[in-house]
């Protein structure tokens, strides 16, 4: 991972997921009030996308025609539906930023949580990229090593054996002691959620754990299913792979990435179904767009209206 990606996208999100957790003292409910707060930020982005695809959905009759008209001369389709986008207020682009800023976020969070004394509490230290002792002085407290092999995964077997330090809430002040840093910066962390140890990867073996990979590959069906159910004039082709390949590649990252990461994508699929029917129907109502007329390529007139 790039300093430049760890300073302008993970830090602060690790930021903000401690300052949730340090709220709710729960770290489950931190990653899933996380969640939701991120949809509610990019919630303008995501409505201004789903507008757009909703209206270039409704000219999909137009279109037909145009590379019916044009099927030949491959150029001139491309010019004549360029003219039209540009005539109807649409870009075929748009909807790409709302799908790939949750993607820089799940990466974002994924070093978060496995690396939490770097991200989420501001320590120094602990391979790759040592700047500072702060982890390292830590690890060797707890009698923890720390190697390039588990350099990413390290991190949350430090934090868990440092809450021994903590009496009422107050750090032992031969820790303390250490450095500045750790004084100012240490804090107790607990990363079960309902029994589950959302700081481990879930196994094929009988733990509960498993379940989180499950429920990653259900949520992501039903995303799927009611995005394909919300756009009912896209090609129906990709949309029919998409909503098999969706929640297939959701159960095998589950299983390469803590716990944590599976139950931020759970809820993140259950905020976007939700997301996809309100802002449909607002849309449709707000702005008529119609979608069962492509062929009109126009909204509908508001009642009344001679």
């Amino acid at each position: 991972m790039g300093d430049i990606f760890g300073i302008i996208i993970v830090r602060p999100l690790g930021m903000l997921l401690n300052v949730i957790y340090g709220a709710v003292q729960s770290y489950g409910l931190a990653i899933i009030l996380f969640a939701l707060l991120v949809k509610l930020v990019i919630l303008p982005i995501s409505y201004h996308g789903k507008k757009n695809m909703m209206r270039m959905s409704a000219l999909q009759g137009k279109m037909q025609q145009i590379q019916k008209k044009y099927a030949n001369n491959k150029v001139k389709m491309n010019e004549e539906i360029s003219k039209l986008y540009e005539k109807e207020g649409v870009s075929p682009m748009s909807g790409c930023l709302p799908t790939f800023i949750p993607l820089v976020v799940m990466m974002g969070l994924y070093y978060a949580v496995v690396k939490p004394m770097n991200f989420m509490m501001g320590l120094s230290g602990g391979l790759p990229g040592d700047v500072g002792e702060d982890i390292n002085l830590l690890a060797q407290k707890v009698g923890i090593e720390i190697t390039q092999q588990n350099a990413y995964t390290v991190q949350t077997q430090i934090a868990q054996a440092c809450n021994q330090f903590f009496h009422n809430g107050k750090l032992d002040p031969e820790i303390a002691s250490l450095s500045d840093n750790i004084a100012n910066l240490l804090q107790p962390m607990n990363f079960n959620f309902f029994g589950l140890d959302l700081s481990v990867k879930p196994t094929l073996s009988l733990s509960i754990l498993v379940l989180i990979p499950i429920l990653s590959g259900l949520s992501a069906f039903l995303s799927s299913w009611i995005l394909q159910r919300m756009q009912k004039n896209q090609v129906q082709g990709s949309m029919k792979m998409m909503i098999y390949l969706m929640p297939l590649m959701s159960v095998y990252f589950a299983f390469q990435f803590p716990a944590a990461i599976g139950v931020y994508w759970i809820f993140n699929n259950i905020f976007t179904c939700i997301q996809e029917i309100v802002m449909t129907k607002i849309i449709r109502k707000r702005h008529l767009v119609d979608e069962d007329e492509p062929e009109s390529g126009k909204k509908k007139k508001k009642k009344g209206e001679a």
